[in-house]
């Protein structure tokens, strides 16, 4: 009988860790693309971007763009189920992205807090 439940026991965590794996799959294809982004508590100028997310080398890297600010390629790591970077924009501000129950979410750690980001993706246009 133990036997049984160490195998069973074995079974779920395998399945568990696969369910993992696919998870961090699924979220770098859900965010890939351009994508409108406001952060409605951040100082004027400083909240509308557009992010142009892809995929290089199995690494999900960002290019950057809304008022000063234009960052090219950069490298975000994957940890838990979200993606994260640290970016220069007048100060360093950790960025962190999440999908929940199907949206996507971010936020903006700064020196003024932590601050929401709303996402927005934005549609390609026929050729």
């Amino acid at each position: 009988m133990k036997v049984m439940y160490v195998m069973l026991a074995g079974l779920c965590l395998l399945c568990m860790s696969a369910v993992q794996v696919n998870t961090a799959d699924d979220l770098k294809s859900k965010v890939k693309g351009k994508w409108e982004i406001t952060i409605p508590d951040a100082p004027s100028g400083y909240q509308n971007y557009v992010l142009d997310i892809k995929e290089k080398d199995k690494v999900i890297v960002i290019d950057v763009k809304g008022g000063d600010i234009n960052i090219k390629e950069q490298k975000f790591t994957e940890k838990d189920g979200k993606l994260s970077a640290n970016l220069y924009v007048g100060e360093y501000v950790k960025v962190v992205i999440w999908d929940d129950k199907g949206v996507i979410k971010g936020a903006a750690e700064t020196s003024m807090g932590k601050l929401p980001c709303n996402f927005k993706k934005l549609e390609k246009k026929a050729k």
